[in-house]
């Protein structure tokens, strides 16, 4: 049980800080750099979710 509720922590946290950042690229990027920041932020979400996804694999179950 203890597992399942870290992986949800886990996966809102990742999805929180995804929303931020795309909120700063949004507000803080010029005109043309919104779109490469935009999938910047999607890569980093998608490899951050693959590290956070191996971790948990290796935390024992009960």
């Amino acid at each position: 049980m203890e597992k399942k509720w870290l992986e949800i922590g886990v996966s809102t946290g990742l999805v929180a800080i995804m929303i931020i950042l795309l909120l700063l690229v949004q507000v803080v990027a010029p005109e043309g750099m919104a779109r490469p920041g935009f999938a910047l932020v999607f890569l980093l979400f998608m490899i951050a979710m693959g590290i956070a996804g191996i971790k948990l694999l290796d935390i024992p179950q009960r």
